[in-house]
């Protein structure tokens, strides 16, 4: 408080004076508090984003390659890539870290973490079986991070099929989640949740404001997810199998960021499963969808699908 006083050249004050609190019905603007409710001409902010689509929704849209290739990527692919040896990563670099490995029904289970960007690591699992070469990689993403063992019964039916399995933990999900729950007075529901559910609530969650937060610096949580799965692939390409046909699927939600990988990065192919939802922003937009994955954000992208 001094230095803002100082610099706006005001008198040095001790502290702030006190301040009379009013009660919640003293500050509201209508009679009950909400305007929906006591004016019928009144437009939530869903009509507004949605009339603003249609106005521009004769624009040139760009593409989820063209987004991701933008002023804002930071060039994955000219990153070096090396055994980690212990060393500080640098921004641009990519080093990989055996962690182990285990058998499970007659499959290895590989654990890998690849340190990126400096300050980031990235769980992977490479789960195969023994003695198996030349066989194509499915790129396997979960809806909360890489397969668990709940997951197994579904990975089965790829592994038989003559499938490797790659799986990771995005940015912030799985392994990599800030370990803390929030708290919201806007939000009070959110302390009844468990911490699963209330880390990734689409309204005052955790991952809610990693997601806001990544747009504050220019690239999208979402962008942020393919990156990683670009990290993945260099990594793959690198250690596993440089001739390895690439296919990407994603469970639940995630079919949206697996479909958008597929989109985005060259030679990683789409796994067919007919019926599998997959998030459009325009219908979000369109039918005012107040509520759904906050890690799918993507400004603009109603005009893209």
């Amino acid at each position: 408080m001094n230095f803002l006083d100082h610099f706006n050249g005001l008198p040095s004050r001790q502290g702030l004076p006190l301040a009379k609190e009013l009660d919640d019905k003293t500050l509201q603007c209508t009679r009950t508090g909400q305007v929906m409710l006591d004016f019928a001409d009144a437009r939530s902010l869903m009509d507004v984003i949605r009339d603003y689509y249609l106005e521009h929704g004769n624009k040139s849209a760009e593409t989820i390659k063209q987004f991701y290739f933008s002023d804002s990527y930071p060039r994955i692919g000219m990153w070096n890539l090396a055994e980690f040896q212990g060393e500080i990563v640098g921004h641009e670099e990519i080093r990989w870290e055996a962690r182990g490995k285990s058998q499970f029904a007659g499959f290895t289970i590989d654990r890998y973490l690849l340190h990126h960007s400096r300050y980031l690591e990235l769980p992977l699992v490479y789960i195969h079986k023994p003695n198996r070469t030349g066989c194509p990689v499915l790129l396997w993403l979960g809806e909360n991070g890489k397969a668990s063992a709940q997951d197994w019964p579904g990975l089965v039916k790829y592994l038989d099929a003559g499938y490797d399995i790659v799986s990771i933990d995005p940015r912030g999900l799985g392994e990599t989640r800030m370990p803390y729950k929030a708290m919201s007075p806007d939000d009070p529901a959110l302390a009844q949740l468990d911490f699963d559910h209330a880390y990734v609530n689409p309204i005052s969650g955790v991952m809610a404001d990693y997601v806001y937060n990544s747009l504050l610096t220019g690239r999208p949580y979402f962008l942020q997810m393919i990156e990683d799965v670009e990290i993945t692939v260099r990594f793959v390409r690198s250690e596993i199998d440089p001739q390895a046909d690439l296919t990407v699927t994603g469970t639940g939600n995630a079919s949206t960021l697996a479909s958008a990988v597929a989109e985005t990065l060259p030679n990683v192919r789409l796994f067919d499963q007919p019926g599998v939802p997959i998030i459009k922003w325009s219908e979000i937009v369109q039918n005012k969808i107040e509520l759904w994955p906050i890690q799918y954000l993507l400004p603009g992208g109603a005009y893209t699908h």
